[in-house]
Parts: C-alpha cells; structure tokens; sequence
C-alpha cells in the first residue's frame, strides 16, 4: 500500500501534525505515523510564554501551571520579572508549562477518532529511501512507500563538539511548604569554564515543583548530573524531607540549521530536525504546533488544486535576523563560558518582561531586537559578528574558485 503521507517520528512534531491532519477536511488522505517506543510516558515538560492579548494554543486547556513572575538569580544578585497574576490575566505576559504526557494522550485521542490517520508504535526506520515514490524501510526490512515523507527524527550533528542543551530534571514532593509558588526560577547561575549552568524550578505548589540542572556546552562536557542537581536540591529545601515523583533528561542539539528539501523532494524536515529549535533558549514548544498548523493549512487550502505530488510544502522559517542573532550570541558564550550568565543577568536587568519574552520565543518585533542588543556589551558581540562575516566571505571566496 502507498500512503499519501508517513510520518517518522512520533513525537512532539509528528504527533501535532497528525492530529491536524485527523480533521475530518484530510479523511481522503491516508496517514500513517511511524514511532519507536511502544507507549507514552511523560518525558518532558514543555514550557513557554505567553504574551499579552495572544490567543492561546489548541492544547492550552491541558496547561499544568501558569505563573506571572520568574526570574533570575547569580549569587546574591536577583532580577524578577512579571507580576503576581490577578484580575485580567489577558493583559499580562505569562510563562506556562504542559507535561508532555497530557499532550501525547490528547494527540492519541484525536488521531483514534480518525479513521484515515494510523500510529504505529514499536516501529524502528532503518532509513528513508528516496525516489519518485519515496518509502521507509523499517528496522524488520518492510517497505512502506508514500507520496510526502514528513521526517521528525534529529537531524545529525553539524560540526565537531557541537553545542548542545543538556538537562536532568526531578518533580519532588516535600514534607513541607518550601517553594514560592508565585515565581518561576527561570535561571539560578552557577558559573563555569566548561559552559553555562543553571538550575531552574518550576513550583506546581508550595510543596512540589520540578526542579532542573541544565547545561549549555559542547557536546564532548559530561557533567554530574545527580550528584549537581542532589546537592542543590538537598540546599534547595533546607530542613524538609523530599521525594522524587518523575525524572527527565535529555541533549538538544543547538547547531541544528533550519531543514531543507534536499535531493528527495517528497521528504520534508519537521520538528527540531526542520529548525523549530530556539539556538539560544531551547525554546521550540509553541514554533513546533505553529508549523504542523501551517502545514495543515496548505495542504486544506491545496485540496482541489491538483494533486498530492504537486503540493509545495511549508518549510519552517526562522527570521534569518533572529538566527544571526542566535549564532552571534553562542558564540560570544562560548568564548568565555565564565562570563557567559553575565549576559542573561544583564538582559533581565535592563529589558522590560514583555520585550525579554519576546525576543526568547522567537517573537521579538524590530524595536524589541534593538532593545536586547543595546542591553548587551557591544565590543564581544562586534568582535564575533566580524569573525563570522569573515568566515562567510571566505567560504563565498572557496565556492567562486
């Protein structure tokens, strides 16, 4: 049988395209959706601003938390943002948080309604064969041909000792009450050598909260989860006893570039491996259903025209501004990882809640941009932004010999 679409990955990204494509517009499309595991458990916590007088997303309803303050802390140095959450809350810049297993029960749950969209869990891609016809072959040797391929799976590393976002997270539940539940802790700064640490809190209520040590590093730094994230956690609530309820851990890619059609072009990115990843921030919830909707909408709006292979499919875009920007910024924090919570310290001193929010998820207007960098010290930032325009011109010289 040949499928209209396949879908690799059943994750955050090919589950959120799936669902869309389960409304009753798609049911002449066959869909079939690819994932390794063999059930769902929560893995993740998905967090993320909300801005004032922005509709909410199709899955808000399953938002765990909302809080209207966070902030960050080096030493004794502190910077808060937001305000304690009151009257309209429309009006007011938010930062939320879903687990991931209430969005992979709500996603399950729509695609089972359907009768043209399949999940099929327990299947491992051994690779995606290209041609007129594309197909996957499964780890069992099977064939499975489609019209579009839609590939969630990372992309590969891009560069030796790439950067990567590294976390290890716990939700405690203390004896006691021990956690401010009115402020998030977005970044609590433990300066390195070996790249940008920080732990961050996310209190659910006064006596359970997730509590998280993230690193920003290359790839090659292996650091102590447990033993970091027991010490802080041990300091973190004092006298009380805890307990731990889940555990999550992961390494996001940060040199991952935006995807591409490439020789095949009936295969098409998605998720991190198509660029919905913040380079700076880790951010990517809010990017991923954005893009599955866009996608949605072309395919609903191409119905009628023509057929399926003649679709163009959307490819997720990041403003090549904010993308500079991001590289830039990397680089600077990799040239002196000591230093580098200096910068986020700086930025939330000196930029505004809504503006800040913005700009981390990938939202930032032209004025709000200016206002960062002109927030940040110029001379480590021109330095990097001259060192890249030299290596782009001599890669141009390379290709024109």
């Amino acid at each position: 049988m040949t499928y209209d679409i396949v879908i690799v990955g059943g994750g955050l990204s090919g589950l959120a395209l799936a669902a869309e494509l389960a409304a009753p517009d798609f049911c002449h499309l066959q869909v079939l959706v690819l994932e390794q595991r063999t059930s769902y458990q929560r893995d993740r916590t998905w967090s993320y601003w909300q801005r004032p007088l922005v509709s909410t997303h199709q899955y808000s309803q399953l938002e765990r938390r909302v809080w209207g303050s966070w902030r960050v802390q080096q030493d004794k140095n502190m910077h808060t943002h937001g305000s304690l959450l009151a009257g309209d809350d429309v009006k007011k810049t938010t930062y939320r948080t879903l687990d991931s297993d209430a969005f992979y029960s709500a996603a399950q749950q729509t695609i089972a309604r359907s009768s043209h969209v399949k999940l099929r869990l327990g299947t491992s891609v051994r690779q995606i064969l290209a041609g007129d016809t594309p197909s996957v072959e499964t780890s069992e040797g099977e064939l499975i041909n489609a019209v579009w391929i839609f590939d969630a799976r990372p992309g590969r590393p891009s560069k030796p000792n790439y950067l990567v976002q590294q976390f290890f997270g716990r939700e405690i539940t203390t004896d006691r009450d021990v956690f401010n539940t009115e402020t998030v802790d977005l970044m609590r700064f433990q300066p390195s050598a070996e790249g940008l640490h920080f732990f961050y809190v996310l209190p659910y209520s006064a006596r359970n909260a997730l509590v998280e040590t993230t690193w920003i590093s290359p790839v090659s730094h292996r650091p102590d989860f447990e033993a970091e994230l027991k010490k802080f956690t041990t300091a973190l609530v004092g006298s009380a006893t805890y307990s731990v309820n889940y555990e999550e851990k992961g390494s996001l890619n940060l040199s991952q570039t935006c995807g591409n059609i490439g020789a095949n072009r009936y295969v098409v990115p998605l998720g991190r491996a198509a660029g919905t990843l913040r380079a700076s921030t880790g951010y990517a919830f809010l990017e991923t259903l954005e893009h599955a909707q866009k996608i949605a909408v072309s395919l609903r709006n191409y119905i009628g025209n023509g057929t399926l292979r003649n679709w163009a499919p959307v490819m997720f875009k990041r403003s090549a501004v904010d993308a500079w920007m991001d590289a830039v910024f990397l680089r600077v924090l990799r040239g002196n990882w000591s230093n580098s919570s200096m910068y986020f310290m700086q930025l939330f001193e000196k930029v505004e809640a809504q503006t800040l929010a913005a700009f981390l998820s990938g939202r930032a207007n032209w004025r709000q941009r200016l206002l960062v960098a002109r927030a940040l010290p110029a001379w480590p930032f021109i330095v990097q932004a001259l060192s890249m325009a030299a290596e782009s011109a001599a890669r141009l010289m390379r290709l024109r010999r």
